[in-house]
């Protein structure tokens, strides 16, 4: 009798991949952020106080999302290991780069909630700009783990033949985008400028990457079989 004891994961993770693109994509164009910093801290605490429950019940869905790319990146890390026969531990950066990623992200969400509250408490002025940057600022230096996490899932796929290698091609690829769109920070434009519109064609390239990684996950066989103990005579 043969038992597959790592479906039910890679089955776990490819549903937790669907589930962080859809989260994202709700924080996207279902929740309203708050204001660019140009538009000044009155307008921020404007909109901390109008959309109160919004950018609360925002930071909650932002938090889950983390959760939810832990446990996909965590089983991507997983398969990545089980097939890493040549013992290369791409693995090891994938995970390390996952859960960075996620780290980042409930700070920002964290940071958010610091500022609607303080703003609801009667905080105002110059004050408010030590709890503000986690939409902003926070959430496009994710860039960088995520670029790590993408170079050490396409190139242990690569070795391990895990992905297709049109996967394993576009996360090397996408890694190099969201990388470099990081330092849109550098510049002066709100909204990043040439480099904010690569790390915005990165973040879009991932979103596909994720479903379809979720994809080949959710069908893929178990490659380790556990053979069972023989019965006594």
């Amino acid at each position: 009798m043969e038992t597959t004891p790592h479906r039910a994961f890679d089955r776990v993770g490819a549903g937790a991949g669907f589930v962080s693109v859809a989260l994202l994509i709700a924080l996207f164009n279902v929740f309203p952020s708050l204001p660019a910093p140009n538009k000044g801290v009155d307008a921020i605490a404007a909109s901390a106080a109008a959309d109160r429950g919004a950018h609360l019940l925002a930071a909650y869905v932002g938090t889950l999302l983390c959760g939810a790319l832990v446990v996909f990146g965590a089983a991507l890390a997983a398969a990545l290991r089980r097939s890493d026969v040549r013992g290369e531990g791409w693995w090891i950066m994938a995970l390390a780069g996952i859960t960075v990623v996620s780290a980042i992200g409930i700070v920002a969400d964290a940071l958010v909630i610091v500022l609607v509250r303080a703003v609801g408490h009667g905080v105002g002025g110059d004050s408010l700009w030590l709890a503000y940057g986690g939409d902003h600022w926070l959430g496009t230096l994710m860039g960088v783990p995520f670029g790590v996490f993408l170079l050490a899932a396409g190139m242990g796929s690569r070795s391990a033949r895990l992905l297709p290698p049109w996967l394993s091609w576009s996360a090397i690829a996408i890694a190099v985008a969201v990388v470099a769109g990081t330092a849109s920070v550098t510049g002066d434009e709100v909204d990043g400028g040439p480099l904010g519109t690569v790390l915005l064609l990165g973040y879009v390239g991932l979103l596909a990457w994720m479903i379809g990684v979720s994809v080949v996950l959710w069908r893929r066989p178990a490659r380790e079989r556990l053979e069972a103990a023989p019965s006594p005579a």
